[in-house]
C-alpha cells in the first residue's frame, strides 16, 4: 500500500505546479506578442506593397490617358481633313461662312475632348495616389503598433503574479505558528448546555 502523502509533500507539489502554470502561461504570453508583432510588421509591409501598386497604377492611368488623348487628336484631325475635302470638292470656300464655322468647331470640340481625355487620367492618377497616401500611413501606424508589441513585456506581469503567488504558498507552508481556529465544546463556566 501506498503511504498517504504528507502536507510538505502536497504543498511542494503544489508550489511546482504554481511554477509551471507560470512559466507556462508567460511563454505563452511572450508567444503571443510576438505573433502579434510579426503580423502587424506583415501588414505594413503589404500596405507599403499596395501603395507602390498604386503610383504604379497612376502612371499607367497617366501614360494610357496620354495615348487617349493623342488618339482623340489623330482622329479631329483626320475629321477636319475629311471635312475640309468635302467642303472643297463641293467648290465651298473654307475661309469665310458657314465652311470656316464648320472647322473651327471640328478643332474646337476636339480639343475639348482631348483636354477632357487629360483630365480624366489626371483625375484617376490622383485618386490612386492618394489611395496610395492611405496606404503609407496605414504602414506607418502598423509599424507603430508593431514597435509598442513587447513580448518580454508581455510576459513580465505573468512572472511576477506568478512568483508572488508561489513565494505566498511558500511562506504560508513554511510558517512555524499555524492558527488553531478549532472551538471549546463545553463553556468554559461549567455550565451544561441543555
Amino acid at each position: 500500500m501506498c503511504e498517504p502523502a504528507s502536507a510538505a509533500t502536497l504543498a511542494s507539489a503544489s508550489q511546482g505546479l504554481m511554477i509551471a502554470g507560470t512559466v507556462a502561461g508567460a511563454y505563452g504570453a511572450y508567444n503571443q506578442s510576438k505573433a502579434s508583432k510579426a503580423s502587424l510588421e506583415y501588414q505594413a509591409s503589404v500596405a507599403r506593397n499596395n501603395a507602390e501598386y498604386s503610383e504604379s497604377q497612376a502612371r499607367d492611368a497617366i501614360r494610357r490617358g496620354q495615348v487617349a488623348e493623342n488618339d482623340v487628336r489623330r482622329r479631329t484631325a483626320q475629321l477636319r481633313g475629311s471635312q475640309r475635302a468635302r467642303l472643297a470638292a463641293n467648290g465651298i470656300d473654307l475661309g469665310e461662312g458657314s465652311a470656316l464655322n464648320i472647322l473651327l468647331d471640328t478643332d474646337y470640340f476636339g480639343e475639348l475632348d482631348a483636354l477632357n481625355v487629360r483630365d480624366n487620367s489626371n483625375r484617376e492618377a490622383a485618386a490612386l495616389r492618394t489611395q496610395g497616401s492611405n496606404q503609407i500611413g496605414n504602414a506607418n501606424l502598423l509599424d507603430a503598433r508593431a514597435g509598442m508589441e513587447s513580448p518580454i513585456g508581455a510576459a513580465l506581469p505573468t512572472l511576477l503574479t506568478g512568483a508572488g503567488a508561489v513565494a505566498n504558498s511558500w511562506y504560508r507552508n513554511k510558517s512555524p505558528i499555524t492558527p488553531n481556529y478549532s472551538l471549546p465544546t463545553q463553556p468554559s463556566l461549567g455550565f451544561k448546555v441543555r
